[in-house]
């Protein structure tokens, strides 16, 4: 499961969006649908930075489950 997916409503933890700040026991201050995307955001601030520019985060956060899936697999190749 990718850090920032807020999609099951009893997940124990996730991070924020804007701040990656980790939120426990579904103590988000907002949950949004963006796209595929469903995240939490920790405070009005963060909300306010990820409704000004909601398509920036969601590449960064893109980026990152693309890295984390291509670590695994590099991980599996072998050694010249």
């Amino acid at each position: 499961m990718n850090q920032f997916d807020a999609s099951d409503g009893n997940c124990d933890h996730v991070q924020c969006a804007v701040c990656e700040k980790v939120i426990t026991g579904g103590k988000w201050f907002a949950r949004l649908k963006h796209g595929e995307w469903m995240l939490a955001l920790c405070c009005p601030l963060c909300t306010e930075a990820f409704e000004s520019k909601p398509d920036a985060y969601v590449r960064r956060i893109e980026s990152l489950a693309y890295m984390q899936s291509c670590r695994g697999s590099a991980l599996d190749l072998p050694l010249p």
